[in-house]
C-alpha cells in the first residue's frame, strides 16, 4: 500500500480518537462550556435570593432558592445548547424541542433539589455553605448526568 492510499484509508476510517472527539466528547466539551456558564447564573442568583437581596420570602427559603435560580440557568441552557452544542441536530419543531428540553430539564433539577431537600430538612445542615454544597456541587453534578443524557439520546437524538 503507498503513503496516498493510506492516507485515503485514513480518511475515510477515522482512528477511534478522531469518531470520539468529533462526536460525543465535542459534544460533552460544548455541553460543559454552556454548563459553566449556567452554572455561574444558577449559583449566583441562589446565593443572592437566599442571602435576603431581593427581600425574605419563599424565595429566599433554599428549596424556593434553587427552584427560581434552576429555571433561570435553564433558560439560559436552552439557548447555549440550542444554538451552539447541539445546533447541528436542532430539530424544526421547536415548541416540541422546547417542551422536550424543559422536561429533562426537569428531571435534572429534581435530582438537585432533592439533594438540597435530604441534606437540609433530613440531616439538618442548614448553613449557606452546606446548602451551597449539597445543591451547587453534589446536585448539580448528579443533575447534570441525568440532563446531558436526556438531552443527547433524546431531546436532540440526531435518529428520532
Amino acid at each position: 500500500m503507498t503513503a496516498t492510499e493510506r492516507e485515503i484509508a485514513t480518511e475515510a476510517s477515522p482512528s477511534l480518537f478522531t469518531r470520539l472527539r468529533r462526536g460525543l466528547l465535542g459534544y460533552f466539551v460544548k455541553f460543559g462550556l454552556v454548563g459553566l456558564v449556567g452554572l455561574v447564573v444558577d449559583v449566583s442568583l441562589f446565593n443572592l435570593l437566599s442571602l435576603g437581596a431581593l427581600g425574605v420570602g419563599w424565595w429566599s427559603d433554599p428549596i424556593g432558592a434553587k427552584f427560581i435560580s434552576t429555571s433561570v440557568a435553564i433558560a439560559v441552557n436552552w439557548l447555549g445548547n440550542r444554538y451552539w452544542t447541539f445546533r447541528r441536530d436542532k430539530r424544526s419543531d421547536v415548541v416540541r424541542e422546547l417542551v422536550e428540553f424543559v422536561l429533562a430539564s426537569v428531571a435534572g433539577m429534581l435530582v438537585t433539589l432533592a439533594t438540597l431537600w435530604f441534606t437540609h430538612y433530613v440531616l439538618g445542615f442548614d448553613s449557606l455553605l452546606a446548602d451551597n454544597i449539597s445543591g451547587n456541587i453534589i446536585g448539580l453534578g448528579l443533575g447534570t448526568l441525568v440532563r446531558f443524557a436526556l438531552y443527547r439520546w433524546w431531546v436532540w437524538n440526531t435518529k428520532r
